[in-house]
């Protein structure tokens, strides 16, 4: 179904959705109710900025204003305070998201794999519950090819140009073009926005830095980046800082046109809309010679923007507590009056968005393989970080250290010694499950992967 074009759609919608839940219950995952819930529920709009570190937003507290529209939506929302992304590279985060599985389940290790299709995405779920889907993305690390068209009536990767492309308008515009032509029906709506991602594109109007001076320049391609890394100054690091945040304040002009069109149209109150983010970004912040992300799970990796501005009038507040966005999909699908078909396993739990009871989820875990094996598990603040490779454990307080730079085990060992043990239970379960499931690596021509290495993400 995901190539399936949006005209005329309105006339076959019943016949979909039929078809749809007659193999949802083929496949004996989804209850009969779930029908009639998505009749009476909130269009759902989910807007994923990729590479969007959550200090760089003024609702995360950072002092540049590079977020305006993203900052007034915030003050009407959940805002969880801190989030944690499943995974510090886009494909198995965003899977995660759309299944509530660990990236590690689903066979994620340093290249993107195929998307399993007994993972149930959070697209078929709303789809299979009576909603019109439109998927807009701007990456081929979430392509169809990849297996993330699954539940997406119409799935449109036009903006998967590469990382000199300026998608935020195009992907502006089909999602306004898809409200305006599915603003009677109930709609969930996709938007993936790409720009905050290298290549780091100025945008005239914003040029938080117009008094830099050094070698580095607007479009640098990510590799020179790398290789001039080791010879950047701390004002090269901050030009490339106002790099980066003049792409967050273009785009979240883009998605402020996206909110003043659902409001013209009297949609936007009774709307479910998330804004969320699958990873950040790093600019030498360990001391190191990288730019970019994947490698390692510290909180500018991690830490992602994420807050549900739930529909109806109320509701607003800001969650402190540590949530893993491994829960994003059975949380939205709450939220939306839904839920997750009892059959189906998955590790997500439902977040309380009203932020009054305490979640079930005890620890929260991270974790990459991508040109490094790191994984991250916190407690109340307390984080461990390991590296199988080195066979090195290390312990931080985030709230007294959120720079992650003072290793405290040793001083701390029965905590230690506690993170290791819900570690290592972590790691067999998932190797057991992972064992359930078939592990599909896609079939790439020679012009993709010539295409993959100059992008920088095939050595």
């Amino acid at each position: 179904m995901a190539g399936i074009k949006m005209k005329g759609l309105k006339g076959l919608r019943k016949i979909l959705v039929s078809l749809a839940l007659m193999g949802a219950l083929a496949a004996g995952y989804l209850a009969v109710h779930a029908l009639a819930s998505g009749d009476d529920g909130p269009n759902v709009i989910v807007i994923l900025i990729d590479t969007l570190r959550a200090d760089h937003l003024g609702c995360y507290g950072y002092e540049r204003e590079t977020s305006p529209n993203i900052d007034v939506f915030a003050a009407e929302a959940v805002l969880f305070k801190n989030a944690i992304s499943p995974s510090s590279w886009t494909s198995p985060a965003v899977a995660s998201f759309f299944t509530g599985q660990y990236p590690h389940v689903m066979g994620y290790e340093d290249q993107a794999v195929v998307l399993d299709e007994k993972f149930l995405c959070i697209a078929e779920i709303l789809r299979n519950s009576g909603y019109v889907t439109k998927g807009v993305v701007s990456h081929i690390y979430v392509s169809g090819e990849l297996g993330f068209g699954q539940g997406f009536d119409s799935f449109d990767e036009e903006n998967a140009q590469g990382h000199g492309h300026v998608s935020s308008p195009s992907v502006t515009d089909k999602g306004i073009e898809f409200i305006n032509e599915f603003k009677d029906e109930k709609f969930f709506l996709f938007l993936h926005y790409f720009d905050p991602h290298c290549d780091y594109i100025l945008h005239e109007a914003y040029d938080f830095y117009p008094d830099y001076a050094g070698s580095l320049y607007s479009g640098q391609p990510i590799q020179d980046l790398r290789a001039a890394a080791r010879k950047m100054n701390d004002d090269d690091v901050r030009y490339l800082n106002a790099l980066y945040d003049s792409e967050i304040r273009f785009t979240d002009e883009h998605v402020g046109r996206l909110f003043d069109r659902l409001k013209a149209a009297g949609l936007y109150d009774d709307a479910l809309i998330v804004i969320v983010a699958d990873h950040g970004e790093e600019f030498l912040d360990r001391g190191n010679a990288w730019v970019g992300h994947t490698r390692t799970v510290y909180q500018e990796l991690v830490h992602v923007p994420f807050m549900i501005k739930p529909p109806g009038e109320g509701g607003a507040c800001v969650v402190d507590r540590y949530v893993s966005l491994l829960d994003f999909m059975p949380t939205v699908v709450a939220s939306a009056g839904l839920e997750v078909p009892g059959g189906y396993e998955h590790d997500g739990l439902a977040i309380d968005t009203s932020g009054e009871s305490e979640h079930p989820r005890s620890v929260v875990i991270t974790e990459t393989k991508r040109w490094g094996t790191h994984r991250g598990v916190i407690e109340s603040g307390w984080k461990l970080l390991h590296d199988p490779t080195a066979r090195t454990f290390r312990l931080y307080n985030l709230e007294d250290d959120p720079g992650e730079i003072k290793d405290v085990s040793e001083a701390n060992d029965d905590v230690t010694r506690r993170l290791k043990a819900a570690l290592f239970e972590w790691d067999y379960d998932v190797r057991m499950k992972r064992s359930k499931f078939r592990v599909r690596h896609p079939r790439l021509s020679t012009q993709q992967v010539e295409k993959l290495k100059s992008l920088g993400y095939i050595r």
